[in-house]
């Protein structure tokens, strides 16, 4: 399903094509028609404005999970950052931190992973470019490497949803670290998705693909 772009976070993006992360289109293709609309919506209010509230929202949190996953005591590296976000005076921004904080070290303790390094890239399906860059690599105790998304959201993360971001990943693997396998993780709730033995690859791509299409046909009637 599509290309890649190549290995990196700075590759040159096409003139006109429309631009959206990969856990943003994952949530856009299981969405009903108003989330649907409200995701698209909210990425044109996001366009060309860096410190944008629905950018910034779990900016914090994500990197400290990443300077956790690497720490001797990451209860203390995400404690900091929730005790930050109490005094932000961010609305809802604390008591998400807290979820978020209390899944990861949930599910971080029940793993049993190391934090590895990997890459970033942007896969081009037609008009759409989507930004994949996993939030998380590990290896796990008997070698395995895997590349991680996260669900930070309040509402659960549905299956469909779950298995657009692990099909992304997967056909993107080569670029963002050759051998891994996709993981996804729903944070709040410490639970782990991977893709089935018996999905049909060739259906999920063709759904993926008409997503795409939705979604860029979605951008442009949107547009101001």
């Amino acid at each position: 399903m599509g290309t890649t772009a190549g290995a990196g976070a700075d590759v040159a993006r096409r003139a006109g094509a429309v631009v959206t992360s990969a856990t943003a289109f994952a949530e856009y293709a299981a969405g009903g028609r108003a989330r649907r609309t409200e995701i698209v919506v909210s990425a044109h209010e996001r366009e060309g404005v860096p410190d944008h509230y629905g950018r910034i929202f779990y900016q914090a949190i994500l990197a400290a999970i990443d300077v956790a996953a690497r720490a001797e005591d990451p209860a203390a590296v995400l404690a900091d950052v929730v005790a930050e976000a109490e005094t932000a005076g961010v609305s809802g921004q604390p008591r998400a931190y807290e979820e978020v904080a209390a899944g990861f070290l949930a599910w971080w303790r029940k793993a049993k992973l190391t934090a590895v390094d990997c890459g970033a890239t942007i896969l081009r399906v037609d008009g759409l470019e989507l930004t994949v860059a996993p939030h998380l690599a590990v290896r796990g105790r008997s070698g395995g490497l895997q590349v991680v998304l996260f669900h930070l959201k309040e509402a659960p993360l549905t299956r469909d949803g779950a298995n657009a971001a692990l099909r992304l990943l997967a056909v993107c693997a080569a670029d963002l670290l050759p051998g891994a396998e996709p993981l996804v993780v729903d944070v709040r709730r410490a639970r782990e998705y991977r893709l089935s033995r018996g999905t049909n690859l060739d259906n999920l791509d063709a759904w993926l693909a008409a997503e795409a299409a939705a979604y860029t046909a979605h951008w442009h009637s949107t547009a101001s």
